[in-house]
């Protein structure tokens, strides 16, 4: 079995406006359907992509907007759980501004979960990169984001969750020229900063034999 990683970062057309809602259908993960009780699900944060450093998040908690290395951002966003088959859950994440509700990232992949390394009776999602709109991260910096979750082993155990986080700064472990950098694109709205692209934020990660 090998696991092939698609990731699609598009950025709306460049200028000053905000941008109109992303596309989106509005469904959750076409997984079939969902019987028994509900897996247990933890929704969490890092600061990289391993399994270290996870904290489990509640509403209002701080989280950073990261600046990546191919000029995007994003949110780190990891899983903790048990009561479900890890094998390839499917996976989706959602971004929201909730002061008009409109999408700002989203992720959806199946990956295998592993055993938590703080817990070993519980299993783990290494963090990943909820990837945040180019045009619209701005208008959450220091606000409010919401992150939904659907989440779905194929064996009918399920689950659904909803965080509203604090989107605090830019990552304070990036260097402070970076960080700089990434406050000046929204104090001064710079063109530079919109990449001007046609695809909507999407983000893809799918299993083939």
């Amino acid at each position: 079995m090998r696991l092939v990683h698609a990731l699609l970062l598009g950025a709306l057309a460049s200028g000053c406006d905000d941008p109109p809602p992303l596309p989106f259908d509005g469904g959750g993960i076409d997984a079939g359907e969902c019987g028994g009780p509900p897996a247990e699900i933890e929704l969490g944060t890092g600061i990289d992509s391993s399994l270290r450093n996870y904290r489990a998040l509640a509403d209002g908690d701080p989280v950073s907007l990261v600046p990546g290395p191919q000029g995007g951002q994003h949110i780190w966003i990891a899983l903790r759980g048990r009561g479900f088959d890890p094998t390839l859950p499917r996976i989706e994440l959602r971004a929201y501004r909730p002061s008009d509700n409109v999408l700002i990232g989203r992720l959806r992949i199946r990956l295998p979960m592993l055993t938590a390394p703080e817990d070993p009776s519980r299993l783990a999602l290494p963090s990943q990169t909820l990837i945040v709109d180019d045009r619209s991260y701005c208008s959450v910096l220091g606000g409010e984001v919401r992150i939904e979750l659907d989440f779905n082993d194929l064996a009918g155990r399920c689950r659904t969750l909803r965080r509203t986080v604090r989107l605090v700064d830019i990552d304070p472990g990036s260097p402070e020229a970076i960080r700089e950098s990434w406050r000046r694109c929204c104090t001064e709205r710079l063109p530079r900063c919109f990449a001007p692209m046609d695809a909507a934020v999407s983000g893809d990660a799918v299993a083939t034999d």
